[in-house]
Order: structure tokens, then sequence, then C-alpha cells
């Protein structure tokens, strides 16, 4: 009877454990774990000096990421993306104003972001994918491990870039 209270509360004790991911925490696969107004911000660094990044929020529309804004909007790496019959669209953006940004491609900067890929499902959307830390463009703002940097997070009700925002949120992460 005694071993079975001990293994039970082992038990119990392994799963509080490894089912905590609160507020902040680390998720699977070593990322770093963000929710924030019921958007979630995952990232860690790899070897080759790049950030991986992961954002998901209840809707089924863009989902967006903003590095180190200046003010709003103002100077961000902004990446955007929403999922349509399976195809995600993910867009590297620059923060132009408080309130505005526009394609990097576009103000004659560079499109910094690989490994695009996300999901959409059960009301869900969820964009992945890994930008360098200092990717050259002067658009992008250059990134350091052991930094901390503030962070917008947003998204929208529909599938396109321009859309305003529906929750838009500013937190801080350490890279």
């Amino acid at each position: 009877m005694k071993l079975i209270r001990l293994l039970l509360m082992f038990c119990l004790g392994s799963i509080f454990i490894l089912g905590c991911n609160g507020e902040d925490g680390n998720g699977g696969d070593d990322y770093n774990v963000k929710t924030v107004n019921n958007i979630t911000l995952q990232w860690k660094t790899d070897t080759l000096s790049n950030l991986l990044v992961k954002v998901s929020t209840a809707t089924v529309g863009w989902i967006a990421v903003g590095f180190d804004p200046s003010a709003g909007m103002q100077d961000a790496n902004i990446i955007i993306g929403y999922v349509v019959n399976d195809t995600a669209y993910i867009r590297d953006d620059f923060g132009t104003g408080l309130h505005a940004h526009a394609a990097d491609t576009a103000l004659g900067g560079t499109d910094d972001v690989d490994d695009r890929a996300g999901t959409e499902t059960g009301g869900i959307t969820e964009i992945s994918f890994t930008i360098p830390l200092d990717s050259g463009d002067p658009r992008d703002r250059i990134l350091e491990i052991g930094e901390s940097y503030q962070v917008i997070l947003a998204w929208g009700i529909d599938d396109a870039f321009d859309l305003p925002h529906t929750v838009r949120v500013t937190t801080s992460i350490d890279i």
C-alpha cells in the first residue's frame, strides 16, 4: 500500500511538472514559450544563428509577430502570415510607422524568411518560420542571443496581409 501511494505521488508530481507551461516556459523541442492574450509565441535559436519561431492563436485569419519596434510598429521586423487550403502565406514586413507596415521587398529590402509553414485546424492558426538573427538587411533589426527584445503579437479575422488587427499586444522576450 505504501509503495502504491509513493508511485501515485511520483506520477502526479511528474504530470504536474511536465504539464505546467504557464504564461512563460519551455515548450517541446526546447522552444521558449510565452502566451499573452491567448496568442502563443514559441522561439529558439539554432547553431546557424537563426531564430526559429512559431506563433498561434484562435483565428481563421492572419497572425503576426514583430520584433524590436522603436514605437508602435515603427522599425519592427514583422512576420505576418495566414493559411488557406493547407497552404501557408508568410511575408517579411517592415514597420513603416506607428500603425503601418509594408513588405520588405516593396521597400528595397530583402525577404529573409525561411522554412515557412502553417496550419489552420479547429479555428486555430499557427505559422512557423526561421529568420536570421542578423540578415544583413538594413530593414531588419539585429537580434542577439542573451538580449531582451520587445515583441508585438497581433491577429486579424481574415486572410490578408493588409487588414487591421483584431487583437494586438506587446510583450518582451529573451533571445
